[in-house]
């Protein structure tokens, strides 16, 4: 037959906390104690997947921030040039045959 030896592992919960898994058991459609193997042995995976996730998504967060940065300091450098340009024409003398250009 098989090596594999099976151990058994008692857990001490509250009636309303062993309703609670009976029923998530029941929706998922497995016994309580497959249920319970599945909820601890692939959540610590599923959470490690969601903190590398959180870490990716901070770091595009964090280059997009900087090229937001970037771009709010181009657009003041053209405001800037713009108003310039428009000091300098408001500034220049005109003669009245350059009124209409």
């Amino acid at each position: 037959m098989s090596d594999i030896k099976q151990v058994q592992i008692i857990i001490r919960t509250t009636e309303e906390e062993k309703t609670e898994i009976t029923k998530k058991a029941k929706e998922k459609g497995v016994s309580v104690n497959e249920f319970i193997k599945k909820s601890i042995l692939y959540n610590d995976n599923t959470s490690d997947n969601k903190e590398n996730q959180n870490d990716m998504n901070s770091d595009i967060i964090e280059i997009l921030r900087e090229q937001l940065n970037a771009k709010d300091m181009q657009i003041n450098n053209l405001q800037q040039i713009i108003y310039n340009r428009d000091t300098k024409l408001l500034e220049a003398p005109k003669y009245w045959w350059q009124f209409w250009k």
